[in-house]
């Protein structure tokens, strides 16, 4: 055989095997990028940017847990227990809010009908511009949650989608074993990795001063919260009024207020929680709670892995809490931030934090 021909065949071959590969993975199709899982395959769920886009637009639910980390060691089993659900949960590790708001939309996009999304809205976010995304974290996958069927070639040809994913998968039917995917308890749950400590917590604040200057928050800071929730948290409830959208602010230790006192930037801090909630007052079906007040949480140091992180055990108490002033209704509880109580609320928030004995910690 000629070198021409040699050349050939091997084209022919490599073309063969790469249709082939591609073909194996759009029928494992582990990040369910086409569809729903096979019931006979078992999927590990473990790659959020990469499976959430699949798990949101082909899974079967009516509700929703997601955003950054803050939401990764919430249980859907307690939820749907609670509410009455069949929810998924579908976290990003230091998502903006954009990231978050455009998984959502792929919900109702793909014909879901929520009950309920429930979210919290990381302090630390709200002051970022409205289409800012991480892509300081790798290369975001678009190809997975665009509508550009040619650049799936990233994922039907990708390494580690073949050898991580794909492979075992048919490994472990081939073995016999039963079919289903990782729960979504378990799914992102990071509670038995770290360790929940006061000294982890304070290892790195030697102590906690007054500040030298007080910095109050800008026009041009305030224009940035305003349009941040706008386009990424109050437009979806606006467009789907028959959604209860549970927000809340999540509970970070009193030590990282008493680090944000410090630096000097209490009061614009407060000054832009206090933006967004007006904003999202503005809809009937979202419901705010904020766990600020909650010292047998914030103040116990040994519930946390750094200064903003809780163990597992607090997110069980959020959504319980949660769920009981739901129950009860509004005016039943202090958690919950309502028209009624909003400038008693951050009255109270302004002199608490300012006042709060954070050396005691």
């Amino acid at each position: 055989m000629t070198g021409k021909k040699w050349f050939k065949a091997f084209l022919i071959i490599l073309l063969l095997l790469s249709v082939l590969t591609m073909s194996l993975v759009a029928f494992v199709d582990p990040f369910f990028h086409y569809r729903a899982p096979r019931d006979y395959f078992y999927y590990r769920i473990f790659e959020q940017r990469s499976q959430n886009d699949g798990i949101t637009r082909h899974f079967d639910y009516d509700a929703i847990i997601t955003g950054t980390s803050m939401s990764e060691n919430f249980k859907t089993s307690l939820f749907d227990e609670l509410f009455g659900t069949t929810s998924i949960k579908v976290p990003y590790s230091g998502a903006t809010y954009k990231e978050i708001d455009q998984n959502l939309r792929v919900s109702y996009e793909s014909g879901h009908k929520l009950k309920y999304v429930f979210r919290p809205l990381d302090y630390s976010l709200l002051i970022k511009d409205k289409d800012e995304m991480r892509v300081d974290m790798g290369e975001y996958p678009v190809w997975m949650t665009n509508k550009n069927p040619f650049d799936d070639v990233k994922y039907l040809l990708n390494r580690d989608v073949i050898i991580n994913y794909t492979i075992p998968v048919l490994a472990k039917f081939i073995l016999g074993n039963q079919g289903g995917y990782t729960s979504f308890d378990e799914y992102s749950y990071t509670g038995d990795e770290n360790a929940f400590s006061r000294d982890a917590v304070l290892a790195s604040i030697p102590a906690f001063a007054d500040p030298n200057e007080t910095y109050e928050v800008s026009n041009d800071d305030l224009q940035m919260v305003k349009e941040n929730i706008e386009q990424n948290v109050v437009s979806l409830a606006r467009e789907n009024p028959d959604t209860t959208f549970i927000y809340f602010f999540p509970p970070y230790s009193m030590a990282y207020w008493g680090a944000i006192r410090t630096e000097g930037n209490l009061n614009k801090q407060i000054a832009c929680i206090r933006e967004a909630t007006e904003q999202m007052l503005e809809c009937d079906n979202i419901h705010i709670y904020s766990f600020v007040f909650e010292e047998d949480i914030t103040s116990n140091l040994d519930l946390y892995r750094d200064i903003a992180h809780y163990s597992p055990d607090v997110n069980d108490s959020i959504m319980e809490s949660i769920y009981e002033c739901e129950s009860k209704g509004p005016s039943d509880n202090d958690l919950r931030i309502t028209e009624d109580n909003f400038t008693e609320f951050f009255d109270r928030m302004q002199e608490y934090l300012e006042n709060y004995d954070y050396n005691s910690l």
